[in-house]
């Protein structure tokens, strides 16, 4: 029997091959995001299809997707800001605040109630889904922000605040979650839950991250334009620091 560690590398080899070779027919006259029609792939080629793969024999199914998903979101959101123009978080200040706040806020809440009138379940329970469902995916984000088509029909200053909002607020949407979340424990009032979040999630994950990141981040700039300067590092690895990173 064949091993699925020969299969697996196969089919994913595969498929980037062949996705390849017509990419620019499915995201411009077809537009569709690479991410719909891997998701697609994965289904078709997996236990509820055709049943060539099933992860399910050799590894813990809800672990990686977890652990893989967490990856790929960190390295999408690192192209997202690279992206972006010099000082743009900065210089847009007023456009983030107003799309990360009041925005973001009113998507939720309206993502909360579309969920709470369909399926009739607790409004709390409709929080923590539409904490998931309200941020805008940076990877999903791409079909409108990137290619000919997004350059010819959406201004550059509206995909840049796309890609800027998309890449922030996989991280804002956080707060949201857990808000939800201390709310429905049984063992918490409604102040230990707002207390607990307000220290524990604003302060703790979500401050002292952008501290942490701040500092990484300057660092690593002081450090990469110090070893460009004396020609110490070559075009490869200069590509490959953000994902490092």
């Amino acid at each position: 029997m064949i091993s699925e560690t020969k299969v697996v590398p196969a089919f994913l080899g595969g498929f980037i091959c062949i996705y390849g070779l017509v990419s620019g027919f499915v995201k411009e006259r077809l537009f569709l995001s690479e991410a719909l029609v891997a998701m697609v792939f994965g289904i078709l080629i997996g236990p509820e299809v055709i049943n060539v793969v099933d992860p399910r024999t050799f590894l813990n199914v809800e672990k990686f997707t977890l652990e893989f998903a967490r990856y790929v979101i960190a390295i999408q959101v690192m192209a997202a800001g690279i992206t972006l123009p010099h000082r743009y978080i900065v210089r847009k200040w007023r456009t983030m605040s107003v799309l990360l706040g009041p925005v973001m806020v009113v998507m939720w809440l309206v993502t909360a109630g579309i969920i709470h009138l369909m399926f009739e379940i607790e409004f709390k329970q409709s929080l923590l889904i539409a904490s998931c469902a309200a941020p805008t995916d940076p990877i999903l984000a791409n079909s409108v922000v990137k290619g000919r088509y997004a350059e010819a029909n959406v201004p550059k200053n509206v995909r840049d605040a796309l890609s800027a909002e998309s890449g922030i607020n996989d991280g804002l949407g956080l707060p949201f979650l857990y808000f939800a979340l201390y709310l429905l424990n049984e063992n918490y009032s409604t102040g230990h839950a707002i207390g607990k979040w307000f220290y524990w999630i604003w302060c703790y994950n979500i401050l002292l991250s952008i501290v942490i990141g701040v500092v990484i981040g300057y660092v690593a700039r002081k450090l990469l334009r110090l070893a460009e300067s004396y020609d110490l590092i070559d075009k490869e690895s200069f590509l490959a620091f953000s994902i490092g990173l």
